[in-house]
């Protein structure tokens, strides 16, 4: 994903204070809240004879974690895949891409000419889509998998399943977003500063709007969110913070999407691209392959009855039964 960081000026730089901030503010209130349900659940040990009579110092109680990894686990090829991709990922982010698509159409245009800021804000718009994306990166990273998961529930078992989904999810939406920038498409910005005039000086990412990087990147965060939440009780069982964690983030990179038209840099189809991907990487592709495969449901299905029924004959009777057991 390629975001560049405006913190030159003193209001950019205040803006990053405010968001690391925040940051640190949700990384201490899911650590407080996973670590008062992991205290809930503690096992203590019995005391079948008096310790403190024996003048022995009494053992601390032991604890379990409270989240089970119950799916199915992450293979080693896909650990290896996840980091073969992000090599070729970061070389295409360094590379210069000619001018290769230069048409537009009526929906990308209808859209424009409704949602495009006036000059002045189109800078605040970009900063806003900056800040937008990386917090929705960054929750299921430093709130679930670092919050959740290794410091509150001090769990490195479904902390280290977790990475590795994220690692993956990150790396696929990365490398495709970074192979379909060689599609050369002009940013609309850069069809208004007359960037194919040999004699206009334009930056290097003139042509790298398809697709939006941001918005990819985004969705693969907020669909990361959402299916962790689904499928983990990261903030306890039957607890409102999961659907609203899922909410809030998706909420967050659809405004990234729509900041990066206002703000000139994308057009809507490279938003509506970057979005389907993120989805698919982030949320589509760990349930496809881990979290729809539920081990402890798999084996009650197999433990299952089928019927019961009564049976008779000259001397005979009781009862049939079928099922797996």
């Amino acid at each position: 994903m390629a975001v560049r960081l405006q913190i030159t000026r003193e209001r950019g730089l205040t803006n990053w204070v405010v968001i690391a901030h925040l940051w640190l503010t949700l990384l201490a209130l899911s650590c407080f809240d996973a670590m008062s349900a992991h205290a809930q659940d503690a096992v203590e040990i019995g005391d079948d004879f008096s310790i403190e009579r024996q003048g022995i110092p009494q053992p601390k109680t032991r604890r379990r974690p409270r989240l089970q990894w119950t799916f199915k686990r992450l293979h080693w090829a896909e650990g290896l895949t996840a980091g073969v991709l992000i090599v070729p990922a970061i070389v295409l982010l360094q590379s210069d891409v000619p001018r290769n698509w230069t048409g537009n159409n009526a929906f990308d245009n209808w859209f424009r000419e409704r949602l495009l800021a006036s000059d002045e804000k189109r800078e605040k718009y970009a900063r806003a889509s900056d800040a937008l994306a990386l917090t929705a990166i960054g929750f299921p990273i430093l709130v679930d998998m670092i919050g959740v998961a290794f410091i509150g529930d001090r769990n490195e078992d479904v902390g280290l399943q977790m990475l590795g989904i994220q690692a993956q999810a990150f790396a696929i939406s990365g490398f495709l977003t970074n192979v379909f920038k060689l599609t050369g498409r002009e940013r609309p910005w850069a069809l208004d500063a007359g960037c194919s005039d040999p004699s206009v000086s334009c930056s290097s990412n003139a042509n790298e709007s398809f697709f939006s990087g941001h918005t990819s990147m985004a969705f693969t965060g907020a669909g990361l969110t959402c299916v962790e939440h689904q499928h983990l009780p990261l903030f306890g069982s039957g607890h409102v913070g999961g659907p609203i964690a899922c909410a809030s983030t998706l909420t967050m990179a659809t405004l990234t999407g729509i900041f990066r038209i206002v703000s000139n840099q994308h057009w809507t189809t490279d938003v509506i691209a970057g979005a389907g991907v993120g989805l698919v990487s982030g949320w589509l592709m760990p349930w496809l392959m881990h979290y729809r495969h539920d081990l402890t449901k798999r084996d009650h299905k197999k433990r299952q009855l089928s019927y019961l029924a009564p049976y008779g004959g000259p001397g005979v009777f009781g009862l049939s039964a079928a099922g797996n057991f």
